[in-house]
């Protein structure tokens, strides 16, 4: 009886090991290599850009990182290009008119907030400064579909196909916003069409940037949403670990 039991407890266990172990499927097929540039330090400029490159690791298939890659280098490329101090002579001479002080800097720093097999997002802090009163910080995400090859939409994410669910995501939106002593003048409200945005594993992250919801003092404000609130209220589409995105 006891030899029975105890094999009984082996098997059992055996399982339950088995149940544990992800599935090879659920492994990102990529690598990550961070990317620091200092394009340019002067006395009157500088450009210090931060970026990941994502790359397939292992021999593996092609699974279409390459566009999202090109359109994050692109981002800064073009930043750069048309960044007010890369002319040093135009910026010495604006330095020298004004009488201001410092210099102008441009600096991008990234999270990544997800690096599954099915969905890589990331967040762009990209900050520049033009001998102003003060400096901005513009936000950009990027949020892409591993397995399609595709950039995704919060419409991909979030079920917005009726006025009555963008109303619901909404009103998640303010029940979720920390708003520190009143800061800030405004409630939160998206669109379908909202790009700011990104996804953590337990929960989705909506971003705003400074005098969006007013005032400039306030700075930028973050809002998440966990996921499954976003199943309990039924708006929620995108399937976990590689499955085929919920259709509406």
């Amino acid at each position: 009886m006891k030899t029975k039991t105890f094999l009984l407890m082996l098997v059992m266990a055996f399982l339950f090991a088995c149940n544990q172990t992800p599935p090879e499927n659920s492994k990102p097929e990529y690598t990550i290599i961070e990317q620091s540039k200092i394009i340019g330090d002067t006395t009157c400029y500088s450009i210090d850009i931060q970026y990941p490159i994502f790359t397939v690791s292992n021999n593996k298939t092609n699974v279409g990182l390459e566009s999202l890659n090109k359109s994050m280098v692109s981002f800064l490329d073009t930043a750069a290009f048309y960044y007010w101090g890369t002319d040093i002579k135009g910026a010495r001479k604006t330095i020298e008119e004004t009488g201001a002080r410092g210099k102008y800097e441009l600096m991008n720093r990234y999270e990544i907030l997800s690096k599954d097999v099915a969905l890589i997002s990331v967040k762009f802090e990209t900050y520049s400064y033009a001998l102003g009163a003060h400096g901005f910080t513009a936000l950009t995400a990027y949020n892409f579909d591993v397995k399609g090859g595709k950039f995704l939409k919060l419409t991909d994410l979030v079920n917005l196909d009726t006025p009555g669910n963008l109303q619901t995501l909404n009103k998640l939106l303010i029940k979720h916003f920390e708003n520190p002593v009143n800061c800030f003048d405004k409630e939160p409200a998206v669109t379908a069409d909202w790009k700011k945005f990104g996804k953590e594993p337990l929960n989705l992250v909506f971003y705003f940037e400074a005098y969006e919801l007013v005032p400039y003092s306030c700075g930028a404000a973050t809002i998440k949403i966990p996921i499954a609130t976003l199943k309990e209220a039924g708006i929620w589409k995108w399937k976990e670990n590689g499955e085929e995105p919920k259709k509406s």
